[in-house]
């Protein structure tokens, strides 16, 4: 793999929701040759036109961005950064894979926070399996405490990349590393993506305690305690225990469980307010990743037989019409224990 300083460096955003915009912008403002692509032609070209999303509004999209519904045009990017939702990612990566390129010059940074549902497979698996295992090397994940409405404001943010080759993520860092946006390299792939895609059920969930109307208190231990069960599930699976410590799991977790731009935390807030799952969704007017990977954390549960009780009452609430004030009290009431043995058994 060349070293990217060594020549004039291209991309191609594939997803432009916010957080793809954002980057995409970012990119651009680098003086990075930079195409930013989505299916849908009508908000193409909306953002062509105006040069303005909505849900950005102190975003200065660069006027040299280009900004298409082409796929074609990103053929010639050295980076495919891949920023759709998650259950966007297999189709998306099945166009890819139609272009007919050559995927062994290009280089994959995921940027997707979620596990696919029902195949219960974190977004590196997914695109592997479509584009084929010769990629593996070529992959990398970039996660960690980064909501698009700062990043448009070029407020400092650090996130890490993570790829089990350390050219490539080192690649991924030169890339994406300017003033207001710091990244490390990582080599946890799995326990990144995993940090970064459970966190929003325990946003949801610390959505729901604050519409309840609960307190600091309330927040610091479904934060602390959903941290635990997140790292219970993630060493079962093969991930560091480490890494939950850092930008990509507590990190992450954080700002997603208190952030008014958190969309998992809104969501649960309008939940505990009474509205039901669609009618919380068509507010938010986004995708909340939650409430997929709500079922995915299940189903993972069940497979490794980790114990995940707060995911599980979020779970409750949002497919058993469970009403949320029994699911705390629920949670609130279960067999006494020592947290120090609950620690050590993680």
């Amino acid at each position: 793999m060349n070293d990217p300083t060594q020549e004039q460096q291209t991309a191609a955003v594939i997803g432009c929701g916010t957080w793809g915009l954002s980057l995409a912008c970012l990119l651009a403002k680098k003086g990075i040759v930079t195409c930013a692509w989505d299916a849908f032609p009508d908000y193409i070209q909306h953002l062509q036109q105006t040069r303005w999303h909505d849900k950005l509004p102190d975003l200065s999209i660069p006027s040299d961005l280009n900004i298409t519904n082409d796929l074609k045009c990103v053929a010639d990017a050295k980076f495919f950064v891949l920023a759709p939702a998650s259950h966007g990612m297999r189709p998306v990566c099945e166009l890819i894979k139609q272009l007919g390129i050559d995927l062994s010059m290009h280089l994959f940074v995921i940027c997707t926070k979620g596990i696919e549902e029902h195949s219960m497979k974190p977004m590196a698996e997914v695109v592997t399996e479509v584009l084929g295992e010769s990629i593996g090397d070529k992959l990398v994940v970039l996660s960690g405490p980064s909501h698009a409405e700062e990043v448009s404001r070029d407020l400092p943010t650090t996130v890490v990349a993570a790829s089990k080759n350390a050219e490539a993520a080192a690649s991924t860092q030169s890339l994406f590393m300017c003033p207001f946006f710091r990244v490390y390299t990582h080599d946890d792939v799995l326990g990144v993506e995993l940090g970064g895609s459970l966190k929003n059920v325990i946003a949801i969930a610390a959505g729901i305690c604050d519409g309840l109307g609960f307190g600091d208190n309330s927040r610091a231990a479904l934060i602390t305690r959903g941290l635990a069960e997140i790292t219970r599930l993630g060493v079962a699976m093969g991930a560091r225990a480490d890494t939950f410590s850092g930008l990509a799991g507590i990190g992450d977790l954080i700002v997603t469980a208190g952030s008014r731009h958190s969309r998992n935390h809104n969501f649960g807030q309008k939940i505990a307010q009474g509205l039901t799952m669609q009618q919380a969704q068509q507010e938010i007017g986004m995708v909340v990743e939650g409430i997929r990977t709500c079922v995915s954390a299940m189903e993972l549960s069940q497979k490794y037989n980790i114990e995940l009780p707060i995911t599980s009452e979020v779970y409750e609430v949002l497919y058993n019409n469970k009403s949320p004030q029994r699911a705390v009290r629920d949670l609130m009431l279960r067999d006494p224990k020592p947290e120090a043995e609950r620690l050590r058994n993680n």
